[in-house]
């Protein structure tokens, strides 16, 4: 997933259309960003992190409102709360694409994560949700998802209102409602299946016995 989303930013950079990356997502995600920046492109990078390092909040703005500030750029969710103003004056300047790592995480339509984020989205030129569970609760949980990449066209593609989307999971069996959801919001998402990607090696499973040592027996006794 991160490669893909390097491949459309170097396809809509070399278009114009956008020159700086502001990831959002957990901590754990921002050293795979950054290796894999350097394998998809072969190239030095430079990142910045707002999140997970000892700095106070005037570095973080300084940083932001420098010259040239870095092309990738990663926060945490909470971590945009306090800087959303910051942030969106950035995305003003500059020509964003902005990406939410683990997207289900703001999937809460009343929560500070989700309601920061989605105000933020709608000063990016470009903007990404990345997410291999969009509805673990109900049919709801798809709808902050949708808002924060399609801010201003959101309700036309949903065409549901929240309060349905809630009814709609505690009575799925509203097949009728539960298709025509399905449909509008399709033609708006991709999903990668095996089946999309041909000539998949075999897999090729050897169980090989190791005896555990001193120690662990120890534990496991």
């Amino acid at each position: 997933k991160t490669s893909i989303v390097y491949a459309a930013y170097s396809y809509l950079k070399s278009k114009g259309l956008v020159n700086k990356l502001v990831i959002v997502g957990p901590l754990s995600s921002f050293q795979a960003w950054e290796t894999e920046y350097t394998e998809c492109f072969n190239e030095p990078f430079d990142s910045f992190r707002y999140s997970g390092v000892e700095l106070n909040k005037e570095d973080k703005k300084s940083h932001i409102y420098s010259e040239n500030p870095s092309e990738l750029n990663l926060i945490f969710y909470q971590g945009v709360e306090g800087l959303s103003k910051d942030l969106i004056a950035f995305m003003n300047k500059f020509k964003v694409m902005l990406v939410v790592d683990e997207a289900h995480r703001i999937k809460n339509a009343d929560g500070k994560w989700g309601k920061n984020i989605t105000k933020i989205s709608q000063a990016a030129k470009s903007r990404v949700a990345l997410t291999g569970t969009p509805i673990p609760n109900g049919y709801e949980d798809i709808y902050n998802i949708v808002k924060f990449i399609y801010p201003f066209k959101f309700k036309s593609i949903i065409n549901f209102h929240y309060s349905q989307l809630k009814e709609l999971s505690s009575n799925p069996s509203n097949k009728e409602e539960v298709e025509s959801l399905k449909k509008n919001i399709s033609p708006f998402f991709m999903r990668i299946r095996k089946e999309d990607l041909p000539n998949l090696p075999v897999v090729n499973e050897k169980e090989v016995n190791i005896k555990m040592g001193e120690i662990q027996k120890e534990l496991y006794s």
